[in-house]
Order: structure tokens, then sequence, then C-alpha cells
């Protein structure tokens, strides 16, 4: 199977993201599971990881790769990763993230659209990795 390579010190955005990472406005990501520092694609507080935009987005099941930007590539030191359960996710917790993410609801779609998961497959107890940063 062919996937899309990103490398382990990389973040992808998607292209309707791509103005937001130029300009430096989204500090903060949300994605599923556990990734903190030491896990499958985690980071570690203090990292320098580069921000990339996808592109062309693949589809793993189908056997097409997704193909990613050369020209953007942003590099940020990680300044928190935290791991949780969704339903505790404050208000302030959202700071920082895309303007489609500023709640509960927004974030179950939001996962849900790009990890192609059910609403059954999402829910307050969803454990849930927020990862924050800071630009170079």
């Amino acid at each position: 199977m062919t996937r899309t390579t990103v490398r382990r010190d990389e973040i992808t955005f998607r292209k309707i993201y791509m103005r937001l990472v130029q300009t430096r406005q989204v500090t903060t990501i949300f994605r599923p599971g556990r990734r903190l520092c030491n896990d499958p694609k985690g980071y570690c507080k203090g990292e320098i990881v580069t921000l990339r935009v996808v592109e062309k987005v693949g589809a793993d099941w189908a056997n097409v790769p997704g193909e990613l930007r050369d020209d953007v590539g942003e590099e940020v030191q990680i300044l928190d990763v935290i791991s949780k359960p969704l339903g505790l996710l404050s208000k302030e917790d959202f700071s920082g993230s895309t303007p489609d993410v500023f709640d509960h609801q927004s974030l179950m779609y939001h996962i849900g659209a790009l990890y192609n998961l059910s609403p059954d497959e999402l829910d307050e107890k969803t454990l849930i990795t927020k990862t924050t940063f800071r630009y170079l």
C-alpha cells in the first residue's frame, strides 16, 4: 500500500487552513487517541516540528497516496501535549484552534470528517490529544 509520507517531525494541515498557518494564527491542534511523547504519532514538549500543507488528499483504503506542498513549511516548537476525554476539554482548550473547532460538537464533527469516523465512534468519552505550539 502506498501512503502519504508524513515524517515524524511534521504536522499536516488541509489546504483550507493554509492561510492560518502562513499568518501564524493557529497554535493548537487536536488529534484522535493518545498521542503523547513517545506514543506513535505523538510529539514531545520542546520538540521542533514543521507544519506542512496537504496539496492532494489521499485515500489509504484505495491505495491512493496524498501529496504535501513544498512551499509551506513553518517551524514550530511544541509547548504542551495533553490527552483527555473530549468531554473534559474546557472552553480555554479551544483557544488557538482553527475557526471551525470551538467546542465539543464542532471538534467531534471535525475529527469525524478528517479521520472518516462515524458518529457512533465519537462521543464525550473519546480520547483526544491536544497539542499547542509556538512559531519560531
